[in-house]
């Protein structure tokens, strides 16, 4: 089954090398043509990549692995390229292959690339020696038991919904009552505003015409008498105004 599927990979390989090839002498200069062609080509050595990580991580004829050890290196690092290729001309790491997908009958699922498998397996030991550095660092910081302290009961799915739901009414019940405080607000001022319109002097005149009374100060008993009564009219006015001032 996987020899089969080893010379499959082979012939889709050396179809897609000579296409490649002949593509590449081409010149162009539509950048869209430029795009889909690489695009193309990207999900082709993808697809080729995935069955040949397959073969290599079955197939146990030591010749054979070596073979396609050697092949599986040399399509990821070209698949590398592509992906550079790509990014340079969009400036973007992210594309968009909905239309080739569909050209090709394949699904956004058959674009991931897994991770090799030999990878992990050659590199076991380095992987446990870094897993039990970190154990080694969380139980010395104490961060075990500070995980196993907060550690509680699982929420159900019932419980957590019901949860969620509690939390947004409650968000939406502190917007509806700031919007109302605003409109409130907004009423009482607008109300008051009619009902002291008149009262409510300019400050800047007001100030001007108490500077004016003080500089001119009082010089004989009617002028201190009036000056006293200004004082006792604008205090009588200012009780009244200053409780507006406050609300702005």
């Amino acid at each position: 089954m996987y020899d089969k599927m080893w010379h499959q990979t082979q012939e889709a390989l050396n179809s897609l090398l000579v296409k490649e090839s002949q593509k590449m002498l081409e010149p162009h200069s539509d950048q869209v043509f430029i795009f889909q062609m690489l695009a193309t080509f990207y999900i082709k050595y993808v697809q080729i990549f995935r069955s040949m990580e397959e073969v290599y991580d079955q197939i146990v004829h030591p010749q054979k692995r070596t073979l396609i050890r050697s092949m599986l290196d040399g399509v990821m690092g070209r698949i590398l390229e592509l992906k550079n290729e790509l990014v340079e001309l969009e400036l973007t790491e992210f594309h968009y292959f909905d239309d080739i997908l569909q050209d090709l009958k394949l699904a956004p699922q058959q674009l991931d690339i897994p991770i090799p498998k030999y990878f992990t397996k050659e590199k076991s030991e380095v992987i446990k020696g870094r897993e039990k550095i970190l154990s080694q660092i969380i139980t010395s910081t104490g961060l075990d038991q500070l995980s196993k302290r907060h550690s509680g009961k699982p929420l159900s799915l019932e419980e957590a919904v019901k949860l969620i739901q509690t939390a947004e009414r409650a968000r939406q019940g502190r917007l509806r009552a700031m919007f109302m405080k605003q409109i409130f607000l907004q009423e009482f001022r607008a109300k008051q505003a009619r009902l002291l319109g008149d009262k409510v002097a300019d400050l800047g005149a007001a100030a001007l015409h108490i500077q004016k009374v003080q500089a001119r100060g009082p010089r004989d008993g009617g002028q201190g008498r009036q000056h006293t009564r200004f004082w006792g009219d604008l205090q009588d006015s200012g009780s009244q105004i200053l409780p507006l001032l406050e609300l702005y």
